[in-house]
């Protein structure tokens, strides 16, 4: 019955666009096919635990409708089944959203990505867009909301070159800690030097309802306010395509009877860019994110919120864990996946090579280390007792081959060292971590 229900969604969809509407309505979307085999994701290599290895293929399909009613309002549906594995079409699906990054092969993964509406106010130049839609703060590294999107009211006004815009974005709703929701809420200003240059200033606050407070590591139940203040710049200074990002944070996990306040005192530092040689291009990464001392109250790790796509490495960061410390819901600390430059320091240079109209070739070095060494993971395992700041190196390739203009199958391939901030025991193994993964892509 579910798979009649959306056929059927599918089919209206789609003879909306061939019916004469005020709107213009257009149909596209894609057909992606993934290939993954990631090895060795625990660095042990007799490891038989849980997401130690990942083999599999995987299928999304995508389905875009948008439609525009003259230059003043416009809106877009897309419906999507996100990366599942191949044989759960034959098992119930059309269940809501799942984690595609999971290793349960039956988690429902059927949903819609985006749906908006997007008007211009009548005589006043302010735009307004309500609704689920795909997000990047500034250049995406204190908060990025582009795999699945996050619901949002989005208001902005453009006068000349400069951009104003107020954010509300409903980060999550009936968290389990917290038993209530998480709001962010965003004024941005974006300036255009020129054509080629941007500059911008954004101001964060993200709040954790106080009545309705989450469970903040060994600390118990406590209401949360976090603020982020970013300064970014976009553009190209002679031959150089650069992006850059200053932050710091600030905010507080309020006391609750005798327990101590808690102050955030993170910040970030993020310069990339690259310069392009003829059919060579050289790209460069510097970052640093601040980490966290053992047994220091106040919160000095840098604090993010980040999608699950990759964001800077192929491996560590987007399929392993990181040097960052996240409160766990045992009441401890943990360490997880998708954190920025949490308690990251790194830097990257590497090149593509545009060898043919259709292939290109790239590879890029990484060398990481724990900005706070008493904040990686042997730090976190042994209570403080040993730590080492040596997160490891690792080397990406990439092979991105076009097909078709409409047909393209990308291939990513990665090998992590880890080195002995990595460790979770003084006696755990630093195998080296590899993976490979491969998506051919048509899209309509």
């Amino acid at each position: 019955m579910k798979k009649f229900l959306v056929v059927l969604v599918v089919l209206t969809l789609v003879g909306l666009a061939s019916i004469a509407l005020a709107a213009d309505v257009t149909v596209g979307g894609s057909v992606q096919i993934r290939s993954r085999d990631f090895q060795n994701m625990t660095f042990d290599k007799s490891s038989t635990a849980t997401g130690a290895t990942t083999v599999d293929t995987q299928e999304r399909i995508i389905i875009d409708v948008n439609a525009k009613a003259g230059d003043n309002l416009k809106g877009k549906i897309s419906l999507w089944n996100d990366f599942e594995d191949w044989g759960n079409f034959e098992n119930v699906q059309g269940q809501g959203f799942g984690n595609s990054t999971g290793a349960t092969k039956t988690a429902p993964h059927f949903g819609f990505r985006e749906a908006w509406v997007s008007f211009n106010l009548p005589d006043i130049p302010v735009n307004v867009t309500g609704g689920h839609q795909l997000l990047k703060l500034a250049n995406g590294w204190f908060f990025r909301s582009q795999h699945f999107g996050s619901d949002a009211w989005v208001v902005a006004n453009v006068t000349g070159g400069n951009t104003l815009a107020f954010l509300d974005v409903k980060l999550a709703e009936g968290l389990a800690a917290a038993s209530d929701d998480a709001d962010a809420y965003v004024l941005l200003d974006a300036f255009k030097l020129s054509d080629a240059m941007t500059i911008g200033i954004d101001l964060s606050d993200v709040r954790f309802r106080a009545n309705n407070p989450i469970t903040v590591g060994l600390l118990g139940t406590r209401p949360v306010e976090v603020q982020n203040y970013d300064i970014f710049f976009n553009g190209k200074l002679g031959p150089v395509n650069l992006q850059a990002n200053i932050e710091a944070q600030g905010g507080k996990v309020s006391a609750l009877g005798a327990a101590q306040e808690i102050k955030f005192k993170g910040n970030e530092i993020v310069i990339q860019g690259n310069i392009p040689i003829d059919a060579l291009t050289i790209n460069f990464l510097l970052a640093r994110g601040s980490g966290q001392k053992w047994n220091d109250m106040d919160h000095k790790e840098y604090i993010n919120f980040l999608d699950i796509d990759p964001h800077y490495t192929f491996l560590y960061e987007y399929k392993l864990r990181t040097a960052a410390i996240l409160p766990s819901g045992s009441g401890g600390f943990a360490n997880s996946a998708h954190t920025g430059f949490a308690n990251t320091t790194a830097a990257s240079v590497g090149a593509m090579f545009h060898a043919s109209k259709s292939l290109d070739l790239g590879l890029d070095f990484y060398w990481l280390q724990a900005t706070e060494k008493d904040g990686s993971p042997l730090a976190v395992a042994t209570a403080g007792a040993q730590s080492s700041s040596d997160i490891g190196w690792e080397a990406d390739a990439k092979v991105y081959w076009k097909i078709y203009d409409n047909l393209t199958w990308n291939w990513d391939l990665g090998y992590f060292k880890p080195g002995d901030g990595m460790k979770q025991s003084t006696t755990a193994k630093t195998d080296a971590a590899m993976g490979v993964q491969g998506v051919l892509a048509f899209k309509f």
